[in-house]
């Protein structure tokens, strides 16, 4: 394993991807009226996929035999501002199960993982809302090692969102996780020797299930490309620490910010990077298992 210092946030945002939705346009149409947004994939894009479907065959065809038609539901008015589609789309148990085994077959991250399934989102224009509480209880359920990504804890709510206003074709998909309160997580060592703080950003009200929460979130959004990379820009709401000595000077030299501004996955380089106050570059990030998504042991 080799890494040059400072923070990551490995594969941020363990959560809500399982969502392939060609079912939607085969079984309900009319949500083509009620519940998309008119978000489409690029040429290059559909070819991608393509190069996807043999690459990652476990992951692909999970994506391709999920049925959603019977979780389609209405937006709550007082989500409006969250949620900009009449309809949004609600994971299940079930999906979270499948999502984490075929990725775990396909040896993915989960940084691959998300970008994949945010690419989904983009396809077939519907957002995605739902409880984090189904996630947690899947990765307990197949006791899932989710390798460098933060853990499935303290989990709110998250919104997956496409965006016909945005053009470029790397783009996926805005992603804001709600949580049920902070924590700062640490990697092990043999990991990463850095500490990420989660959801610290100011918090923010949501409805779900007829219930109100005010939770710190983490916003992003998605991207998969050659030119942007694959992974997560414009984070708000995490924040890293390296341990050791460079941990001890971030911490007096308190001017100093520890913000996370992006982490991507440059496969030119097949490295993972991530962009903030200095560079972390993780290598063979897709090749050594220990970053990837895997079914333990024990």
């Amino acid at each position: 394993m080799q890494i040059k210092i400072f923070h990551s946030i490995g594969s941020v945002m363990l959560l809500f991807g399982s969502i392939g939705m060609h079912s939607v346009q085969a079984n309900l149409p009319e949500l083509n009226q009620i519940g998309r947004l008119t978000t489409h994939l690029s040429s290059e894009e559909l070819t991608r996929e393509k190069m996807d479907a043999k690459n990652y065959p476990y992951f692909m065809k999970f994506i391709k035999t999920i049925d959603v038609s019977n979780s389609i539901y209405p937006t709550d008015p007082k989500n409006q501002h969250w949620i900009q589609s009449t309809h949004y789309f609600k994971p299940t148990l079930q999906m979270w199960n499948g999502f984490l085994q075929a990725a775990a077959a396909d040896h993915l991250t989960c940084l691959r993982a998300f970008a994949i399934l945010a690419r989904e989102v983009k396809k077939n224009g519907m957002v995605v809302f739902g409880p984090g509480s189904l996630f947690e209880l899947a990765v307990q359920k197949n006791r899932i090692d989710t390798g460098l990504s933060i853990p499935a804890k303290n989990l709110g709510g998250a919104i997956w969102s496409p965006d016909p206003n945005n053009s470029d074709p790397e783009f996926m998909a805005h992603i804001k996780i709600f949580y049920t309160e902070p924590f700062l997580h640490q990697f092990p060592d043999q990991v990463l020797p850095a500490n990420l703080k989660i959801g610290y950003g100011t918090p923010q009200t949501y409805w779900m299930d007829d219930l109100q929460y005010t939770q710190p979130s983490v916003d992003a959004d998605i991207y998969y490309g050659q030119h942007l990379g694959v992974g997560f820009r414009n984070i708000k709401g995490i924040g890293g620490q390296k341990r050791g000595v460079l941990g001890f000077f971030q911490k007096i030299l308190f001017f100093l910010p520890d913000a996370i501004d992006s982490m991507t996955i440059h496969e030119d380089q097949g490295v993972m990077v991530t962009e903030a106050l200095m560079n972390t570059v993780v290598k063979n990030f897709e090749t050594d298992p220990i970053y990837s998504v895997k079914i333990k042991a024990n």
